[in-house]
């Protein structure tokens, strides 16, 4: 049943609310930002862009432009109607760069965006049997990892699990943890999951 419109209102054209507001919600903590910083920015209060993330409310257009430069992106790209690089990031296999680590004798590549302001972040790691990763960097949110060829062990603590090709493992960010290549070409994807309220 369609509802009826009032000119007066100004609300964006066909504006899928509950959609519109979550794929806000996702720009917004990809690029690290609270609920208070992004309101601000758009000159709007915090309450009504909690609910329009929610689905509860919608904006006018001006306050969608207001989001949408705040998030850096545009109008068309939220509504669904353009779909630009600042929404779809693509690595292609050819243009990803391994570099070798100053330590422990593996490979990386970034395959999240260069500029670093959204979470997750998401790299590929190489090991050989002699590579030796410790990682003491701790951090909110989850590691993900999932293993694209070869295996390696995960030592957490007191505790090791051995992944082959195809496993999966997830633990918080914050516990300590050290990577050992049991296989030459094990390559690994990683996954850095940040937590953010709002």
């Amino acid at each position: 049943m369609q509802g009826r419109k009032n000119k007066n209102t100004a609300a964006a054209p066909e504006q899928d609310s509950p959609v519109l507001g979550k794929l806000v919600r996702a720009l917004r903590t990809r690029r690290r930002m609270t609920l208070e910083q992004l309101a601000e920015q758009a000159q709007l209060s915090k309450g009504h862009l909690s609910r329009f993330e929610r689905g509860e409310k919608t904006v006018s257009v001006s306050a969608l432009m207001r989001v949408a430069q705040a998030l850096h992106t545009s109008v068309a790209a939220l509504l669904g109607e353009h779909m630009g690089d600042d929404i779809l990031h693509v690595v292609r296999s050819a243009d990803r760069q391994l570099r070798e680590a100053s330590q422990g004798k593996y490979q990386f590549a970034s395959l999240s965006r260069a500029d670093g302001t959204e979470s997750p972040t998401a790299f590929l790691l190489r090991l050989s049997g002699e590579s030796l990763v410790r990682e003491h960097a701790f951090h909110a949110g989850e590691e993900i990892f999932f293993v694209l060829s070869g295996a390696l062990e995960i030592e957490l603590a007191s505790q090791s699990v051995v992944l082959r090709q195809g496993d999966y493992a997830q633990f918080p960010g914050l516990a300590k943890h050290r990577l050992r290549g049991i296989e030459a070409n094990t390559e690994v994807l990683i996954v850095v999951a940040g937590s953010r309220e709002d």
